[in-house]
């Protein structure tokens, strides 16, 4: 008897690497591949593994798609420069008229 004064039944050895082999629904034995994940498992990680590669895919679009706004402003703000040289404009960043 334990100090407690539970009764615990003998705990019983069991080897986890035997395997009794399963029995498919076509009559077949399957052969065991610890490797293997349960199918639900494998369509799960793939699912996680094309959504993640379409979020990559978008993130390198949208990075594109800032680098290309980002030359389109410099080139923007460098003609805007110009005309204020031209026409003797004060360069003023913080009037609020643009």
């Amino acid at each position: 008897m334990n100090p407690y004064g539970y009764y615990h039944s003998p705990q019983s050895q069991m080897d986890y690497n035997t395997y009794v082999p399963q029995i498919l629904p076509q009559g077949t034995h399957a052969q065991f591949d610890p490797n293997r994940q349960p199918q639900q498992l494998e369509r799960r990680v793939n699912q996680l593994e094309r959504e993640n590669n379409r979020q990559q895919q978008e993130i390198e679009r949208l990075s594109r798609e800032v680098n290309q706004l980002s030359r389109r402003l410099q080139r923007v703000n460098q003609r805007l420069r110009a005309v204020e040289r031209r026409f003797n404009f004060p360069f003023t960043p913080f009037d609020g008229e643009y």
